[in-house]
């Protein structure tokens, strides 16, 4: 399987803060049958800026200590962007990290309580240059639980949502789990991911219940949209 949303690069954020911990994630992503992880430190969200420099160098760093200690896992670079004014000028300036440095792709963080007013001109500018959003975990969102039209809108500008295996099974509360429901319901999700930050409070799995996730793995999909050639995803 391909996990295209990981916090796994020990020390750039909130997830691993230790090499050792980072590499116990890789190993229980591998156990869970995870052959290909995207690492998505978290950028200008208010609190980490890690820009393409840092995370390129990370991941390389990480992928060799893998190969060392012989675990078969391979970790591309990517990033969580919190939307900001900032993106656009990261992206002239080639500071922001696409997912695998392809400049196609970008995660998007929405704030937690709300969709801004902008979102859609935002995804327009975006799209105008190439690149194609990823909404990260919109079953969180406050705004998007009580009216999940605005996800709606926001995949009809062009934008692709990735909601959390973890969503499924209230691991993070009723509110979450009823919206995550209601999305897949309203096929409004192109991908599943773990969004996983740490090797015992949120570790990298996938299993769902009745893997009901299964069907929104579109491998050809992940595997041009990561321009790779990648492990097939299971059904």
């Amino acid at each position: 399987m391909i996990d295209i949303h990981v916090h796994i690069l020990p020390g750039m954020d909130d997830g691993p803060s230790t090499r050792e911990e980072a590499l116990e994630m890789a190993r229980i992503a591998v156990a869970n049958g995870i052959g290909v992880i995207v690492a998505t430190p978290h950028c200008l969200n208010g609190v980490y800026i890690n820009w393409r420099k840092e995370i390129l160098a990370g991941c390389a760093e990480f992928n060799a200590q893998l190969k060392k200690h012989d675990i078969p896992l391979k970790v591309l670079p990517g990033s969580e962007v919190r939307l900001s004014p900032e993106i656009i000028d990261a992206l002239k300036s080639g500071r922001l990290m696409t997912m695998n440095d392809k400049g196609r792709h970008i995660t998007l963080e929405l704030p937690d309580q709300f969709v801004p007013s902008a979102t859609i001109n935002f995804i327009n500018r975006l799209k105008s240059r190439g690149i194609t959003p990823i909404i990260s975990h919109p079953e969180r969102n406050l705004a998007i639980q009580h009216n999940v039209e605005l996800l709606s809108d926001i995949i009809a500008a062009g934008a692709l949502s990735q909601i959390t295996a973890r969503s499924l099974t209230g691991g993070f509360g009723e509110g979450a789990k009823r919206s995550c429901q209601e999305i897949i319901d309203q096929q409004l999700v192109h991908f599943m991911a773990s969004d996983a930050h740490s090797p015992e409070r949120r570790p990298p799995l996938l299993d769902t219940p009745n893997n009901q996730l299964a069907s929104l793995a579109q491998k050809a999909h992940i595997q041009e949209m990561l321009g790779e050639t990648l492990t097939p995803l299971t059904p």
